[in-house]
């Protein structure tokens, strides 16, 4: 491997473009797929579920009181929990995309619950609008990202469900509600982060924030003096995160600040490449870390800091085309990097096959029932496995000192808790099993796996 495709590999735009997504695998063989649908990282297919994309309300409501059996509303399929698999029918709602009444005094905006971030933010930005932050990846629906609390990073900033002003949707009877602040005002801390399982979502109101352009920072810096500074980074900039690459004794940091500077041309997105690369390194060098750790130390020493200035929804957000598998768990904000280290220093001592960097995100606290920064800020850590890679070792070692640090999965990547667990974590736990058994006494919108979660709340 030449220096030049190394640093192709280390290298800040290729990483900061890939080593952040979410895209999992369950913890037990997938189900034969009968439907055609299954999640990104294909680990998730359904089960003999009929897949539709009613075309408007109407529709909506007569599949949903027609179907068979129960209905699950699927987005981009970048939950890899088994939230959406089906016998029976799921839902997508392509047709459910509309921007409407938008307020730009107030800066709010309804939005189609089926709405791809990517598509939503130019119409916004039209209006002069932007999300106030955003996650990793924008494919994803908006009723998907909110669902299960997809957050991206400050330290003052909360994750994408705490703007939701109001929710639309159709119950398991085919009834419609709204929950807002002048309608079923009670639910709606509980309504926000909802998995899914209240009904199926046709529109968010969405609070909103003035359209705002980014400077992104990218460099690299010894793992243990990041340690000593990564609280005041925290504090400094609006959005900051960092990678721990394991192996290098090296993280590579990643800062967004407002600014009225000009864009800036951007680099070319060269993420494939970058995760070849390091699994070429790992490979060839796995069996002697010193070596490993020469070599990308040679090659981070060399790779340059990038500064990149453009639309806040352009830089906050990237493509995912490499499948992997990940664990993310949101610990409480003083005990987030003693929770990292302890990750690392496992991972460093027992598995030479891991080459994804760690990520370590922030996001602030919010009210609402089941978001997992609930009550307090928290930091998210995150270990990615290449899809092709064992990673049961997530379950067994990396899960458990997540748990005893006080950490609350994210709803949609890898998990082994339970109802038990979860009622544990949530203070409203069973007050959010009373509010779905009232909006679905039925039933109609579980799976075996929401059941699960839910029956053991009763």
């Amino acid at each position: 491997m030449n220096r030049r495709k190394l640093l192709q590999a280390i290298g800040g735009t290729t990483l900061a473009s890939y080593f952040s997504s979410a895209a999992e695998a369950q913890n037990v063989a997938p189900p034969a797929a009968t439907s055609g649908w299954q999640n990104w990282s294909k680990s998730l297919p359904s089960s003999g579920a009929q897949i539709t994309a009613p075309r408007d309300l109407a529709g909506l409501k007569q599949l949903i009181t027609s179907a068979d059996g129960p209905v699950r509303p699927v987005g981009a399929g970048h939950s890899w929990m088994p939230l959406v698999p089906s016998d029976y029918a799921i839902v997508k709602l392509d047709h459910f995309a509309a921007v409407s009444d938008i307020d730009t005094k107030a800066q709010t905006a309804w939005i189609g619950a089926g709405a791809r971030l990517h598509d939503v933010s130019p119409i916004l930005a039209q209006s002069g609008l932007a999300f106030r932050n955003l996650g990793d990846i924008d494919v994803q629906t908006l009723a998907g990202a909110t669902s299960t609390a997809t957050h991206g990073t400050g330290r003052n900033l909360s994750c994408l469900s705490a703007e939701i002003l109001g929710l639309r949707m159709v119950t398991g009877d085919g009834d419609e509600i709204e929950i807002s602040a002048t309608q079923n005002a009670d639910m709606l801390a509980g309504a926000r982060v909802g998995l899914g399982s209240l009904g199926v979502l046709t529109e968010i109101k969405m609070q909103l924030v003035a359209r705002h352009k980014l400077h992104r920072r990218v460099w690299f810096m010894p793992h243990d003096a990041l340690l000593a500074q990564a609280n005041k980074l925290w504090e400094t900039h609006r959005n900051f995160e960092f990678f721990y690459i394991p192996f290098s004794g090296m993280s590579m940091c990643i800062a967004h600040d407002e600014t009225q500077a000009a864009d800036t041309p951007r680099a070319a997105d060269e993420s494939d490449d970058a995760v070849a690369q390091l699994k070429a390194l790992r490979d060839y060098v796995a069996w002697f870390p010193a070596l490993r750790k020469r070599l990308l130390g040679w090659a981070i020493g060399a790779a340059p800091e990038e500064n990149v200035v453009g639309e806040s929804w352009q830089l906050l957000s990237s493509a995912r085309n490499t499948l992997f598998n990940e664990m993310e768990y949101h610990l409480p904000e003083d005990a987030g990097l003693a929770a990292l280290e302890e990750v690392r220093h496992y991972i460093e001592r027992q598995r030479s096959d891991v080459f994804f960097p760690f990520e370590t995100r922030m996001t602030q606290a919010d009210e609402n029932w089941l978001s997992p920064f609930q009550g307090a800020r928290r930091m998210s850590v995150a270990v990615h496995c290449y899809h092709a890679d064992e990673y049961q070792f997530l379950f067994t070692h990396v899960e458990p000192i997540l748990r005893k640090y006080g950490g609350r999965p994210h709803w949609g990547k890898l998990n082994s808790l339970t109802s038990r667990d979860f009622a544990a974590l949530y203070p409203q736990w069973e007050a959010f099993a009373d509010m779905r058994r009232r909006l679905d006494p039925r039933g109609r919108m579980l799976n075996p796996y929401l059941t699960n979660l839910f029956d053991g709340a009763a």
